[in-house]
């Protein structure tokens, strides 16, 4: 009887696995020019193995080969042996200290994973008093951190013991390896949550999870108007009224009974209403309407001041012909040439704030191939936590800016018959977003000609988590390729406060 004796090589964990981890169920062996396939019985009885390199042997005589016609004959005289190599390698270990303190608010716990073989990929679940807060595959990098977000520590009893278990699952869901870690909740500071403001009114919510908030007060240029200590939780409304056209601070300050507190600063003005960290798109279009509004309303304010000292002027003449008419004029003991100074003076650094706010910058860039870097999934159910090896990226440095909005596009006919547009737009929380969380988003349209819809491809990804920033360093995000750098995308990069 012959045998045909196939040889494999696996590595796996020390501890629990079956036989269907060592062994395949099917295998195929080439002699004298035709293939025998042999298919083997394999137990699925969990057994634990220890560290160790060892031989495991299988066989069968369930042999067969498939006829030219297709048809399958089985051989009586033949077994198949299957040699595996069995390599059980270490189980990887967790550094994190055994006691993290006090946690008030929000953050990222850092730990690190030593271990030999990062290609035998496994689960990391975080478990918070045995709800799970996160879920991520291993990579090669050693460093990893689990997020307590502010909803998380909102369940949690001040002063309360709590549990953090991170678990190294594999791919089968069993265990291999558990690492308990405690931590005591601490005093959660005060939120303030601003729900509209104007020159005279600020509409705003005081929040705090633990529930002891004992006053808030607020400032108009550091000067105390109020302080309040009833209906502390309710929505309040606070009126004051400005004398002048400067740029004045209201400042909010929530305290609780720990004297931890919180503050928000806005700025205020009778005139055109600066803008505040966490504006919207929709309040910078309707800000730059204001601001033209403005300006044309000053241009005419100009002219007619002109006017009353008898000096001719027009809505076309430039701000540089005005002042030029305005020198000639200088003379005069009309107070409204003063006025009209302040008013050019106060233009002049209505424009120089504008300046300093608002940057812009373009140019082409390739999608460059990085398979070192990697993404976060945008995922609230996971906390963004859950990542990707992403091969290709634009990198951008040098804009001299920090960008709010980074968009890029290209678009090709790679042959004759097709068309392709690829875009990627990044928006950072500077302004109000869902989940006050930053992404990336990847998308690619591509559409045959002669067909009436497109197919559409994409991704969405965790801006500020891992390798995806646009930063102080420049700008790194994650991009689809377009096939063979064939083209280059064109990006616009824009900050707004």
């Amino acid at each position: 009887m012959a045998t045909y004796d196939v040889d494999r090589g696996v590595k796996l964990r020390e501890g629990e696995h079956t036989d269907e981890e060592i062994f395949l169920r099917a295998c195929s062996y080439q002699t004298g020019g035709r293939t025998y396939y042999g298919t083997f019985e394999v137990g699925n009885e969990i057994k634990v193995f220890e560290l160790e390199t060892r031989l495991y042997t299988a066989t069968t005589t369930n042999v067969r080969y498939y006829s030219t016609s297709g048809s399958e004959v089985m051989v009586r005289d033949v077994v198949m042996r299957q040699n595996v190599t069995a390599m059980f390698v270490a189980k990887p270990t967790i550094n994190i200290k055994d006691n993290l303190g006090i946690i008030s608010d929000a953050c990222e716990i850092e730990y690190t994973i030593s271990d030999g073989f990062p290609e035998l990929r496994y689960n990391i679940v975080y478990k918070l008093n045995n709800d799970i807060i996160g879920q991520i595959v291993n990579t090669v990098d050693s460093k990893y951190k689990i997020s307590l977000t502010d909803e998380y520590l909102s369940k949690l009893s001040h002063n309360s013991t709590n549990h953090i278990v991170i678990e190294f699952n594999d791919f089968n869901n069993r265990n291999m390896l558990t690492k308990t870690v405690i931590f005591t909740k601490g005093n959660t500071k005060p939120k303030l949550n601003i729900t509209s403001y104007n020159s005279t009114t600020t509409i705003f919510t005081a929040i705090d999870t633990d529930n002891n908030l004992s006053k808030i007060e607020w400032f108009i240029d550091d000067v105390l108007k109020e302080t309040i200590t009833t209906d502390l939780y309710l929505e309040k409304i606070i009126n004051y009224e400005l004398t002048d056209n400067a740029v004045h601070t209201l400042k909010i300050v929530a305290t609780d009974a720990e004297n931890a507190t919180v503050e928000k600063v806005l700025s205020i003005s009778k005139e055109i209403m600066p803008f505040q960290s966490d504006a919207s798109l929709s309040d910078i279009s309707t800000k730059l309407a204001e601001i033209g509004e403005g300006f044309k309303n000053g241009k005419t304010s100009i002219i007619n001041t002109l006017a009353l000292k008898n000096i001719e002027a027009s809505l076309n003449n430039t701000l540089v012909e005005l002042s030029e008419k305005i020198k000639t004029s200088f003379d005069s003991s009309d107070a409204s040439v003063q006025d009209l100074m302040n008013q050019l003076t106060q233009a002049n650094n209505t424009i120089s704030q504008l300046d300093s706010k608002y940057k812009y910058a373009s140019g082409t860039a390739n999608a460059r191939e990085n398979s070192s870097l990697i993404a976060c999934i945008y995922d609230p159910n996971t906390s963004h936590t859950v990542e990707e090896t992403s091969p290709y990226w634009l990198d951008l440095n040098g804009i001299g800016f920090i960008p709010d909005i980074f968009f890029a596009e290209c678009e090709y006919e790679p042959n004759s018959d097709a068309f392709y547009k690829y875009f990627v737009f990044a928006i950072k929380n500077t302004f109000s977003i869902s989940n006050n969380t930053g992404f990336v988003v990847n998308i690619t349209f591509n559409k045959e000609y002669g067909d009436r819809s497109f197919k559409l491809r994409g991704d969405l990804y965790t801006l500020g988590k891992r390798h995806v920033s646009m930063d102080n360093t420049g700008v790194r995000v994650p991009a689809l390729n377009t096939l063979n750098n064939l083209r280059a995308y064109k990006w616009h990069a824009a900050k707004f406060k």
